[in-house]
């Protein structure tokens, strides 16, 4: 199992587990569809320069991904990170990749003097018993605001 960042040469393979992903479970998904060529296109976008998505990968095949991305407080210069999305495919799961895609993301946030990461979680079963295993974390169920605006 290895671990790269998605880049323009590994897109066709995570377009491909994206694919399955959606394909085995489209109810955990955010999308309706694949957007293949709006996915190559925004891995060269300078918007979406500072998001980071770091794919698990068992030979060439992408079996699962972290996305994240950084920000931080003027204020009092607290850093943070945002968990975007965390995905394994249904047939890898119970292997630790998801531990170790968590363990590459955690190695950034070091490396970057990062406070504190948060993501909206699922709240499933399977999801709830693996980040009730993390440490030094608690969950809770917070009020949000969300307003579309596009």
């Amino acid at each position: 199992m290895t671990i790269e960042k998605l880049n323009d040469r590994n897109a066709e393979e995570y377009i491909e587990y994206l694919k399955q992903a959606m394909s085995e479970e489209p109810e955990r998904m955010t999308a309706d569809s694949v957007d293949t060529q709006g996915i190559k296109d925004r891995i060269s976008d300078s918007f979406f320069n500072n998001s980071v998505s770091l794919l698990a990968k068992d030979g060439q095949k992408v079996v699962g991904r972290i996305e994240y991305h950084f920000y931080g407080c003027i204020q009092d210069g607290y850093k943070m990170a945002y968990v975007d999305w965390v995905y394994v495919l249904k047939s890898y799961r119970h292997r630790g990749i998801a531990r170790r895609l968590f363990a590459e993301f955690e190695k950034d946030c070091i490396s970057n003097g990062i406070n504190q990461l948060y993501l909206i979680r699922a709240t499933n079963a399977e999801a709830d018993k693996f980040y009730k295993s993390f440490e030094n974390a608690e969950l809770s169920d917070c009020p949000l605001l969300r307003k579309y605006i596009k």
